[in-house]
């Protein structure tokens, strides 16, 4: 058989600082490595870092490769290398044993090799076998079958394999990073160093009017927008990594994992304990108890950690055994719920926050519907209640309902009005796993109010909703003394949030739901507005202003301290019309804040709302 030139040969690439090679003798260039020290280089081709390493390193180097070309022509500039194919772990180590001889084994390389090779396993086994005995560091890269290029030409049926890249035709195993990571552990590699190789278009980059790959193309912006939630590496080319062997059999996620249905994370900063009770004693009533539930402490104290754990150790075992406690430090509102998340097993995860209730029939009715829906956010119907906070004999702070239920919520989850405003509780509300898991959707941790809003929305387009009329929770409306939402942060925030919000909606691509476009429709020809919400413009953000204000006076102090006042004025047949602000009109609305605010209780009360704002 006739030798290859150097021209030839297809895998001859030089070295450079910005391509594999240099960023794997970059990586290596972070330990003190033994002077005099081998330098093994596996699948080492025709040496690209042979050079480098000597100079830098004062290592003396050897290579290994099945190709006698490759073996010859560093054999010719005197370097040391053999010829020899990779086989079970025992005949690979008594072969490179073999060739130290007795010399410190320093540093391994294997790069753009294990797409080649037959028995993956048993080579990956071989390398930690030899970076634990030697302490050695080994490096490893591989083409990464992940990249945008590859994925968005997978969509259109198109798999191109060419002569060498991405999908070089003599390829045999395909990594993605998961994978890369997965073999790894198995075998007891700690990665301790990372330097990718990061091109934005690949040699798959064609052909450039394929519209996944066409630059300007909404589809492929729209491609790109769903990747970059992923934490994909969608633009790395080559995964350069860095590893040194311990232990193996590390554990390694069980795909077949028995996991709960649902995950229902709580948080707590452990003011409520009378209302954390009563959740925890709905969810002992529950008539489906495939769930787990994930306490989250955010800024616990160690007197409130005591607190919130005595609250656990007072449950049945049964369901004590399905709670776990995880504690939070800094961060905001939003921090808790993506630890949570984060931490949840189940395949649906849902928000039950510290103050509300549920129903016995909560957890069946999403069970219910996901046994046809499987993959949609599963949405049950809330009823709001107004409670304020009272002093009894039995706790100096517990919760009393002063008003029945109030529907004001619909049962059908309504995505247009929901980019107008939040209709839904987050206890409605069970999301899948993969959302957060695998789509890689965050609650937005720079802002503190309206980010179960911003995650619902974001959500509901990617994996759309499956609604059920039943009405299975209470959503407790704080009118005071309870430290909500609403009371710790001031009306200012929560407009300034509410525009951030929107604008981040308008920023982003959304997948309509059929149906949507007849509705859109009827919008622009009626300028009539959402449905049945009052004809608002979907761009006047004025009512919800007027809601927000309104809302601010019913929970003031102003309001609370002349409570008595109504309730003579209402003996003499006089009544003050409070109307439900989210299903009032803006001419309801109008009324309510304009008798509120010249009404002579309302005027009794400024030098105590002036006091106020002089402490503030």
């Amino acid at each position: 058989m006739k030798k290859k030139s150097v021209d030839e040969y297809p895998y001859k690439f030089e070295y450079a600082y910005d391509n594999v090679y240099g960023h794997a003798v970059s990586l290596l260039s972070q330990f003190e490595l033994p002077l005099q020290g081998v330098h093994l280089d596996i699948g080492c081709g025709w040496g690209a870092i042979s050079d480098k390493l000597i100079e830098l390193h004062n290592l003396h180097y050897i290579g290994i490769d099945a190709d006698p070309d490759a073996v010859d022509h560093l054999q010719s500039e005197g370097k040391e290398a053999y010829h020899f194919k990779f086989t079970d772990c025992e005949t690979n180590l008594a072969y490179i044993e073999k060739i130290l001889d007795g010399r410190k084994l320093a540093s391994i390389t294997i790069l753009d090799t294990l797409e080649h090779v037959l028995l993956l396993e048993d080579l990956i086994k071989t390398l930690s076998v030899l970076s634990k005995k030697y302490n050695a560091p080994l490096v490893i890269s591989v083409p990464n079958f992940a990249h945008d290029d590859v994925v968005f030409k997978l969509l259109c049926n198109k798999f191109d394999e060419t002569e060498t890249g991405l999908l070089d035709e003599t390829h045999i195993n395909i990594f993605t990073e998961e994978k890369l990571t997965a073999i790894c552990k198995k075998f007891g590699l700690h990665q301790v160093g990372q330097k990718d190789v990061i091109l934005e278009k690949s040699d798959q980059y064609f052909p450039e009017n394929l519209l996944t790959l066409a630059e300007k193309s909404t589809l492929r912006q729209f491609l790109i927008s769903l990747r970059r939630n992923m934490s994909a590496d969608g633009k790395v080319n080559q995964l350069v990594r860095m590893y040194i062997a311990s232990h193996p059999g590390l554990k390694i996620e069980n795909r077949n994992l028995k996991r709960p249905f649902l995950s229902i994370v709580t948080r707590t900063v452990g003011n409520r304990p009378e209302e954390l009770k009563e959740v925890l004693l709905c969810l002992t009533g529950q008539e489906c108890v495939d769930f787990e539930v994930l306490i989250v402490g955010h800024n616990l104290s160690v007197e409130k950690q005591l607190l919130v754990e005595s609250i656990i150790s007072a449950t049945p075992e049964w369901i004590r055994s399905k709670i776990r406690l995880i504690r939070v430090n800094g961060g905001n509102r939003s921090t808790p719920l993506n630890v949570g998340f984060e931490k949840a097993e189940g395949h649906y995860i849902t928000i039950l926050d510290d103050d509300d209730i549920v129903f016995s029939n909560w957890v069946k009715e999403f069970k219910t519907l996901s046994e046809e829906h499987y993959g949609k956010i599963l949405k049950s119907v809330s009823v709001r209640q107004e409670y304020e906070t009272v002093e009894t004999s039995f706790s100096k702070r517990s919760s009393r309902a002063v008003s029945g239920f109030i529907k004001d919520y619909p049962a059908e989850f309504d995505y247009i009005a929901m980019l107008h405003h939040n209709q839904c509780p987050g206890l409605c509300l069970a999301f899948p796993r993969s959302v957060f898991h695998d789509f890689g959707l965050r609650f937005d941790e720079t802002i503190n109010t309206i980010e179960d809003w911003d995650f619902i929305v974001r959500s509901a387009f990617l994996c759309g909703v499956a609604s059920s009329p039943a009405i299975t929770n209470i959503y407790r409306w704080w009118l005071k003394g309870n430290n909500s939402s609403q009371s710790l942060h001031n009306s200012q925030e929560w407009e300034d949030n509410y525009f951030y919000v929107q604008n981040k909606f308008n920023s982003q691509y959304l997948l309509m739901p059929p149906g949507s476009a007849k509705r859109i429709s009827r919008l622009v020809s009626s300028r009539s507005g959402l449905n049945n919400y009052n004809e608002e413009s979907i761009n006047d953000v004025s009512i919800q202003r007027k809601r927000e204000l309104a809302h601010q006076i019913l929970i003031s102090d102003s309001w609370n301290i002349t409570k008595p006042l109504r309730l003579i004025k209402r003996l003499f047949g006089k009544r003050t019309d409070i109307p439900e602000i989210f299903n009032a009109t803006e001419r309801e609305l109008d009324e309510f804040i304009i008798n509120a605010q010249n009404s002579k209780s309302w005027r009794i009360t400024s030098p105590l709302r002036n006091l106020r704002r002089k402490i503030l």
